[in-house]
């Protein structure tokens, strides 16, 4: 039997780019409303497996995103890679995996039901890499991480996954959570023609009260963010004297030793 028509939800998130972050100098708080922000990389991802997906069975890809208004610019990237609609749950400040988990489920059950949900495995920014479970345990539905090889076949989610203890592969009937990882496909670049298409396109929005979460707060609150500094020993060997060059590469070594570089 040959899946046909699949509706899938796939979520993206507004992620801040964390090879460009803006740093305070002198406290080494992050900036993040001087830091570029983007869809996720693996968001990006499950967007191009979800409509891989619906270009060889049929269907109808929804992209959901919970962040500011400036996130639509990036659900006219996914209307640009071929996504048909496209929603924002405006919402400003940090957000837990728990709360974004009962939009999500919330979503599900207003809009939906939905063949397949599609995550990426974990957000650029955060990487808490939980959020696919919390969605399938609330709908009480299966899921399938980290996939790298995604197959609809007979009626059924096939999905390999590469853990660091061998591979993995699933099998389950729809509905069901899916995440992915980096490996399972590359992301298209959109044409001239579908950029400019996606901006005559409507990008829903669709508040948390609109779906009955009422007020609703964080599980985990997050008191600071600070950058990593490293504070280096400044050990300074100096091998200017060639006579004495055996002795100081005799003292390096032992100070990588001490270190455990050795």
């Amino acid at each position: 039997m040959v899946i046909n028509m699949v509706k899938i939800l796939v979520g993206v998130k507004y992620s801040l780019q964390v090879e460009n972050l803006s740093i305070d100098p002198k406290n080494r708080s992050i900036l993040l409303d001087e830091t570029p922000k983007k869809m996720g990389d693996m968001d990006k991802r499950a967007l191009e497996e979800a409509i891989r997906i619906k270009e060889k069975h049929g269907g109808e890809v929804v992209v959901l995103c919970v962040g500011p208004k400036e996130a639509n610019k990036i659900l006219l990237e996914a209307y640009a890679m071929g996504a048909d609609e496209a929603y924002l749950v405006p919402f400003e400040g940090f957000y837990d995996t728990s709360f974004i988990a009962n939009v999500f489920s919330k979503f599900y059950e207003t809009k939906g039901p939905f063949d397949l949900i599609i995550l990426g495995g974990a957000s650029t920014d955060s990487f808490s890499g939980t959020l696919g479970a919390r969605i399938a345990g609330l709908l009480n539905i299966p899921v399938v991480p980290f996939v790298s090889k995604l197959d609809l076949e007979n009626g059924a989610i096939i999905g390999e996954s590469a853990l660091d203890d061998g591979k993995y592969k699933y099998k389950c009937n729809t509905p069901a959570v899916v995440t992915v990882t980096l490996e399972i496909n590359e992301p298209r670049i959109p044409k001239l023609k579908d950029i400019l298409r996606a901006k005559r396109k409507k990008i829903n929005e669709i508040s948390v009260s609109d779906l009955g979460l009422g007020e609703i707060s964080n599980l985990v609150i997050t008191r600071d963010v600070k950058a990593y500094e490293e504070k280096r020993k400044q050990i300074i060997l100096d091998a200017s004297e060639p006579s004495k060059l055996d002795e100081v590469i005799d003292k390096l070594v032992n100070y990588l030793k001490e270190e455990g570089v050795l």
